[in-house]
């Protein structure tokens, strides 16, 4: 029997592959106001922060009053071309099924706007797996701050010790939050994060692939 009885999972990078949405619609946002794009790799690295902070990291030249209307276009390109280019890791809906059989809680937490988590959670015929679904709102803190975890996550399972409790995410963002809000979590390698970076946070776990978590908490 598994000691988690709940498993947060981040989105871009852990369970879905959304890197070739993410770049296009980033470099069709900065050939919108006509400025070079940033390279592949570079905008790859940004992945997993909100987009208001990955455009001051890619553009540090851009005016904060500009910033709200860049993230509008980005979310334009995304809603109508980025979506036709996201799709599931393998394994994925595989892992989710067994351990919704197990009796386990599953939510998602991701710094991406909820509307679209939840459009490509539905389109990728996963959302049913979940009991919480979690993305900027315009008001929730995002990671790597654990106020969501302290605010809203606690709150709905309030018989769950942190030790219940495991995250699942690719970035040193999501390994931060997890640390920040005393529970554990597993790197997910095979996503977008920087390797180094990762381990050196020492996270509780580190898999290659998603499957691999099945054997890590028993289901």
């Amino acid at each position: 029997m598994s000691q988690y009885k709940l498993i947060i999972f981040d989105f871009d990078g852990t369970l879905a592959i959304t890197h070739k949405a993410i770049i296009y619609c980033f470099t069709k946002t900065f050939e919108n106001y006509n400025v070079i794009p940033p390279a592949a790799d570079t905008i790859t690295g940004t992945i997993g922060i909100n987009l208001p902070n990955t455009f001051k990291i890619l553009h540090p030249a851009i005016e904060e009053s500009a910033i709200p209307e860049w993230v509008a276009t980005y979310r334009s390109y995304y809603r109508t071309e980025g979506e036709k280019q996201v799709d599931l890791f393998p394994g994925t809906k595989q892992i989710l099924q067994l351990a919704s059989k197990s009796g386990l809680s599953l939510g998602v937490f991701s710094n991406k706007q909820v509307s679209f988590v939840n459009l490509f959670l539905r389109k990728l015929k996963i959302h049913s797996f979940f009991d919480l679904i979690l993305g900027d709102n315009g008001q929730i803190i995002p990671k790597p701050n654990p106020a969501v975890f302290h605010s809203i996550i606690k709150p709905l399972f309030p018989e769950l010790d942190n030790s219940q409790v495991l995250m699942v995410g690719d970035t040193a963002v999501d390994v931060i939050f997890a640390k920040n809000a005393g529970i554990d979590v597993c790197w997910a390698a095979y996503g977008y994060g920087d390797r180094a970076q990762c381990l050196a946070l020492e996270p509780t776990f580190a898999i290659d692939d998603i499957l691999e978590l099945a054997a890590l908490v028993k289901i």
